[in-house]
């Protein structure tokens, strides 16, 4: 018996040497792969830290390729591109500014289906407890009129105990509904008096924009045809000639940075957008704020 027991104890300290020997090699494994994770992480960082030195690298040679290339154009006659001499595009700017001014009067649409949401939350209220009324109507007939022992007295009385307190439910929760939703639809309906109020105003603008738009993008076009020297606050933001790939987008954003500045009389040489809206006006700070954004890519 003690024999057997000194096997048992033997084989109990075998399989902790075992079992010790095993944590011991998943320590070192833990230990290896956390010295993996830290390498990888360094390689990573150090990949990212190569990659932004080579587009600001990429970035200096664009700059100094273009200059070279501006002078060079200077020094061979080119013309010099007039992108900053306003005659009717005024009128169109003016036009258009007018329409987006009488635009940020009316609600945006987010706001709009907001207050939807509010007047249909109350609709879906009212329908929810007029049904159970409904219910507990019908139900107090048939309790009316038939007897107690009845099947059908018997069902009555189990939809109205139902019923009743889901209409009282739906009831408080309309109560509740009732103001905010009422102060929607009245919102709503300021809104479109007002929208069909000034739509002629609003369609002036949009068409004036897009005749601006067309204006602008022709005499860039013209530009870029005779090989014009095109102005320094251009040149610094979008180059002195339409890339290669994705040039419909670059015109679109070239022409974008003309009406604004159309729009808003900058006459800056060096900087394309001049200084930033000191305070906060809808559209011209989410205007420079979007153009700042898309001028990021060229």
């Amino acid at each position: 018996m003690l024999s057997l027991h000194t096997d048992e104890a033997r084989e109990v300290e075998d399989l902790d040497y075992e079992l010790s020997g095993i944590r011991g090699d998943v320590r070192s494994l833990e230990d290896d792969l956390s010295t993996f994770r830290n390498d990888l992480t360094e390689l990573d960082d150090d990949v990212r830290g190569d990659i932004q030195d080579t587009d600001q690298a990429l970035k200096r040679l664009t700059g100094r390729v273009q200059a070279l290339e501006a002078h060079l154009l200077a020094a061979g006659g080119a013309p010099l591109a007039d992108l900053d001499t306003v005659g009717p595009e005024w009128k169109l700017a003016r036009t258009a500014s007018h329409g987006w001014h009488v635009r940020s009067g009316l609600l945006p649409g987010h706001q709009r289906e907001a207050h939807r949401l509010k007047v249909r939350e109350y609709e879906g209220a009212i329908a929810e407890r007029d049904e159970h009324r409904d219910k507990v109507v019908e139900a107090a007939g048939v309790l009316a009129t038939q007897p107690r022992t009845s099947r059908e007295f018997k069902q009555a009385l189990m939809d109205f105990g139902m019923s009743h307190p889901l209409a009282d439910r739906h009831d408080q929760r309309t109560q509740k509904l009732a103001a905010p939703a009422q102060a929607a639809q009245a919102a709503l309906a300021q809104d479109d008096s007002l929208r069909q109020a000034k739509a002629s105003l609003i369609d002036q603008g949009d068409r004036a924009e897009r005749k601006l738009n067309l204006l602008l993008r022709s005499r860039l076009a013209d530009a870029i045809r005779d090989r014009a020297l095109l102005p320094m606050w251009f040149v610094t933001v979008l180059g002195p000639v339409p890339p290669a790939h994705r040039t419909e987008e670059w015109i679109g954003h070239a022409t974008q940075v003309l009406a604004y500045r159309v729009a808003y009389g900058i006459t800056d040489q060096v900087v394309a957008l001049g200084a930033a809206p000191d305070e906060y006006v809808p559209r011209r700070t989410e205007w420079h704020r979007a153009l700042v954004k898309n001028l990021r890519r060229w």
